[in-house]
């Protein structure tokens, strides 16, 4: 039998699969409070720079949702978060009666409104929660939230689960969404007891290289730094081999845009420099993302074929070169075929997306890759591009499907 801490161990979650499920919380959460009933907290719980808050602005963005953002770790004082203190006075028209602020009053006498004598001390709406459009719903995400001080964590106990503070509420259909660090011991983390955790659902992120790859191509990342990461990503993230090194995505993307500017990594000078840039991005003083470094530098894998010169280029240009690439004699290179995929699936799903491309250049090389007389691409690898593409384009890329000689290969 499992025990509840062993299947948090085991129960972990890319973005990717985290996404759906996160996304049907919100939504169904709208259908709760319409119901009279609470809306649920997620918390997202994972390493440094894996994108917890992104996938959800992502969401945000997709549902066409109020976004904001709130990182806990910049903030010192709990009425930063929820509101000062204020003197409210209740007042009274026919039978509605609201408690108000002082600079409200004069509006709400000329309104027709009672000033009684009873008051109290409520606190101010924050500011991050005005200008909000009231017709659509909110998404609202406390980064940090583990990293916030033990008052702001006690503060935020009734706003997690039942989305007010003494005297003022989240706007309605509002869901909270929090991102943590483990606490491990790696992150510099405030504990939090059963009380505090069982007020928000927790979902355990992992890295996602194919993911992360995928964003690092919509970013225009230097597409060698984008072959490393799908070339030694899983080893690269897997913190029981560079725990000491403290690598993550959000300092790997760091590192990505520093050496950027590096012409010939090849260069025993410039690898040189590359690898002290690591050090100093990685903490890497035993060497292990170096040691990763030279030995992709040694593959010349930094010299693979980009994904826009693969779609636009001469074929036959491109056809020694990825005969080349993707062979070592007569030896097929299936690590090397899957990192020139997936960066073609990318590159290609970024091109579709911007407004008036054609999906031309790449039918066109598909079929060229299918055509060719020495497999460049096998057909698990072929399939995988093909349902990508149809999947998210499925008007314009569904002839690939149909067209016979593709048909044919992967039958």
């Amino acid at each position: 039998l499992y025990t509840l801490k062993s299947i948090n161990d085991i129960m972990e979650f890319t973005l990717k699969e985290i996404k759906p499920i996160l996304k049907y919380i919100i939504e169904n959460n709208i259908t709760l409070q319409e119901n009279g009933h609470k809306p649920i907290s997620v918390n997202l719980c994972g390493p440094a720079g894996y994108g917890k808050s992104a996938v959800a602005e992502q969401i945000a963005k997709e549902l066409d949702a109020n976004y904001i953002f709130l990182s806990l770790s910049q903030l010192s004082d709990p009425a930063e978060l929820c509101g000062w203190p204020v003197k409210e006075h209740y007042v009274c028209k026919d039978d509605d009666c609201q408690w108000i602020t002082g600079e409200l009053i004069e509006a709400y006498t000329k309104a027709g409104y009672h000033i009684t004598e009873e008051t109290r001390m409520g606190y101010a709406i924050p500011a991050w929660l005005k200008g909000l459009d009231p017709n659509k719903q909110t998404i609202c995400v406390l980064d940090d939230y583990s990293r916030a001080t033990p008052a702001l964590l006690q503060a935020c106990m009734q706003i997690c689960y039942e989305q007010k503070y003494i005297s003022w509420e989240l706007p309605p259909r509002t869901s909270l969404i929090l991102t943590t660090n483990p606490d491990d011991g790696s992150f510099n983390v405030t504990g939090m007891d059963e009380a505090q955790m069982s007020r928000f659902v927790t979902f355990n992120i992992k890295f996602d290289v194919e993911a992360w790859s995928e964003w690092a191509e919509y970013q225009g990342l230097e597409g060698r730094t984008i072959n490393f990461m799908l070339a030694n990503g899983m080893e690269l993230m897997d913190r029981s081999i560079t725990k000491e090194a403290k690598v993550n995505a959000r300092n790997y993307t760091m590192f990505a845009n520093i050496i950027s500017g590096i012409p010939d990594w090849s260069d025993p000078k410039n690898l040189a420099l590359i690898l002290q840039i690591a050090a100093g991005c990685f903490l890497d003083e035993d060497g292990i993302v170096g040691g990763m470094f030279t030995t992709f530098i040694a593959n010349k894998l930094d010299k693979l074929l980009s994904p826009e010169d693969l779609i636009h280029k001469d074929w036959a240009h491109v056809k020694g070169v990825l005969e080349k690439q993707l062979y070592d004699d007569d030896n097929y290179r299936a690590d090397i075929a899957s990192i020139v995929t997936t960066r073609f699936v990318n590159y290609s799903l970024k091109h579709l997306e911007q407004k008036g491309n054609s999906v031309d250049p790449i039918s066109d090389r598909i079929l060229k890759i299918v055509d060719n007389d020495k497999q460049l691409l096998s057909e698990d690898l072929l399939f995988n591009l093909i349902k990508t593409l149809n999947k998210k384009f499925p008007g314009r890329c569904n002839k690939l499907i149909l067209n016979p000689k593709i048909a044919k290969r992967l039958m």
